[in-house]
């Protein structure tokens, strides 16, 4: 008889990069919501990509503005057993997660700054992505280094990733090749209701200009009958210019807050440009 050890477990492929603003508490409403067939799948605002690591689909299109989660995904994709024993190879402390914070990314591998990435995101406050102005990340530690990625999840996520096209843009670059029967998942960043401290990286920023275009690519895509989903905090501007659009709400916690008594719920919007089932 095997030993457990020796047995093959198939792991399925899930999402490995903590990233604040995920919609990993919304994801099973979101695949319930999502066209039961599509020719492709396609997601400009990635992230953490859990909805596409909950639907696995066989072939899709992921962009971020961030190139260094391109990066990730991109180094994961390739070479997931060298970003694996660079990840291996990081004490699991607070002295190492400040020192790989200061490190130079500019000399680093691709799969060590895969790793470094990955494992920043796994310890520091509130899975906040934030650098200065000169593009260095300057989040702290959190209060606990969260598991670290293991060989065969990274493997998963690899093979799922295989069937992925990998795009650092704007999010009208990962939406150029877009075809009908497509299934489109739009998550853009909340509006910023402080000062910006450069959340998601400065070039990321998602401001009232970037709303506006995006409105208009999802009616443009409407056109073109693309399967169009949109996740988005309460939008008066959005709602009334998708007219039409199906919309419901489900209450989510906000964690980006510095204080756990500023952290509040809100109401996570879902529109869809078709009907949905669930």
């Amino acid at each position: 008889m095997l030993e457990p050890s020796e047995i093959n477990v198939q792991i399925a492929a899930a999402p490995f990069l903590r990233w604040s603003g995920s919609k990993a508490r919304l994801v099973s409403i979101l695949e319930r919501s999502a066209p039961k067939t599509f020719r492709s799948y396609i997601e400009p605002f990635a992230g953490s990509a859990c909805l596409f690591f909950r639907m696995r689909p066989n072939r899709a299109t992921l962009g971020d503005i961030n190139p260094e989660v391109i990066d990730v995904y991109t180094a994961v994709r390739d070479n997931p057993s060298e970003v694996h024993r660079y990840l291996a190879s990081i004490p699991v402390s607070s002295d190492a997660y400040y020192i790989l914070r200061e490190l130079d990314r500019t000399t680093l591998t691709l799969e060590q700054r895969a790793a470094q990435l990955i494992y920043l995101m796994k310890g520091c406050f509130n899975g906040v992505y934030r650098t200065n102005r000169k593009g260095r990340f300057n989040v702290p530690l959190g209060s606990r280094i969260y598991a670290i990625p293991t060989l065969q999840e990274l493997r998963a996520a690899s093979s799922l990733l295989h069937g992925a096209t990998l795009i650092s843009g704007d999010f009208q670059a990962a939406l150029a090749d877009v075809q009908p029967g497509d299934f489109v998942y739009l998550d853009p960043p909340y509006p910023t209701t402080t000062r910006y401290r450069g959340e998601y990286g400065y070039a990321a920023r998602f401001d009232d200009e970037d709303k506006r275009r995006l409105v208009a690519a999802a009616k443009q895509l409407t056109e073109r009958n693309v399967n169009v989903m949109l996740s988005y905090v309460h939008d008066k501007e959005i709602i009334e210019e998708l007219e039409g659009w199906s919309r419901m709400y489900e209450s989510v916690r906000r964690t980006v807050a510095g204080g756990v008594k500023f952290r509040t719920d809100i109401n996570e919007m879902i529109m869809t440009n078709y009907r949905t089932t669930s």
